[in-house]
């Protein structure tokens, strides 16, 4: 492979498995990722006319350890107990993979190629979003990168349009011009159903759920079309294996968000304050707490209490999300 894959590209292993790229941390020879579609009954399809089945249908642990479980049985090997977490992750190794698909890459075809674009299409209205962003926020549209089934040339009528933002400081003007704006045609927002999934998974009071909910900007609706937007590093935070993650239990505190400008990547970081375990941050790779959190909230957090070590020393984070929190994790204000 001529450079390493990036968070939220694609690739596809020799059985034909499609799965999504997690994060931009991985090991010398596998890639962390989240199978996404499999060959089946479905309405993405191909330009060759094959049909896929959704694996993860819910952004959850729930659905993960299924899913873990359903790869386990197949591909044994795409399953990594990765000693730098202490947890299995599905991590294929990079010699199963046959193709890959570059979010970076889509984004540059479609906007060389939006002339002739069908105008019912999904990859035209992929490139008007992007041309809209670009002018709203002054991200230049080389900074945009394309995801999802339409970085796969598998979207149906019914697909979003999901795109990534490269940069932090891309990320931040980007979701400043969705929030901003008064333009007709954008609705940002998400509906009950991200409520209930949301308080499903944490356990977190209606109306506070719905507070979480009415921040949500960088999804929502564009000139009819469902949209997403996520940010994607300029580069890796570390090297693999220059930090290791220890678990040590989960516990119950208090933390008041400082900064949220990491919020939007994978994994979702929010910079805290706490004053009984010295917590430096909170982690999480529940996509309904990507940039929903403000510097100033104090929270009362239910999660996984990890030890960082690394060559600047050592650190302490809360994980939302973890395998051991299943079924006992809450967020609340306070």
């Amino acid at each position: 492979m001529d450079r390493p894959l990036r968070d939220k590209d694609y690739f596809v292993t020799s059985e034909g498995w499609i799965f999504s790229v997690l994060g931009d941390v991985h090991p010398r020879d596998r890639v962390w990722a989240v199978l996404k579609y499999v060959a089946g009954p479905g309405p993405w399809r191909s330009a060759n006319g094959r049909t896929y089945s959704r694996v993860l249908v819910e952004y959850s642990v729930r659905e993960l350890l299924r899913s873990i479980e359903f790869v386990r049985s197949v591909r044994p090997d795409y399953v990594y107990l990765d000693p730098s977490v202490g947890s299995e992750v599905i991590a294929p190794p990079l010699a199963e993979v046959t193709r890959v698909y570059r979010t970076s890459e889509k984004a540059v075809e479609l906007l060389r190629s939006r002339s002739s674009l069908p105008e019912s299409s999904l990859e035209r209205r992929a490139v008007e979003l992007i041309g809209w962003l670009s002018e709203a926020s002054g991200v230049p549209e080389e900074g945009f990168g394309v995801t999802g089934s339409v970085l796969l040339g598998i979207a149906h009528s019914g697909s979003d349009v999901d795109l990534v933002v490269h940069g932090g400081s891309n990320t931040r003007r980007v979701l400043d011009a969705l929030a901003e704006s008064k333009d007709e045609r954008l609705k940002t927002g998400v509906g009950p159903e991200w409520v209930s999934h949301l308080r499903s998974q944490l356990r977190i009071p209606k109306e506070q759920a719905e507070l979480l909910a009415s921040r949500v900007v960088h999804k929502g609706d564009f000139s009819g079309t469902r949209f997403s937007v996520f940010g994607v590093r300029e580069r890796p935070p570390y090297a693999y294996g220059e930090v290791q993650y220890t678990s040590k239990g989960i516990v119950e505190t208090v933390v008041e968000v400082v900064d949220d400008s990491e919020s939007l990547f994978t994994p979702s970081v929010y910079r805290v304050e706490e004053r009984v375990f010295g917590i430096e941050r909170l982690v999480t790779y529940l996509a309904r707490l990507a940039g929903v959190l403000r510097p100033g909230d104090r929270i009362s957090v239910r999660a996984k209490l990890e030890e960082v070590r690394s060559e600047r020393g050592t650190a302490y984070q809360l994980l939302l999300g973890s395998y051991e929190g299943v079924g006992v994790e809450s967020l609340r204000f306070v």
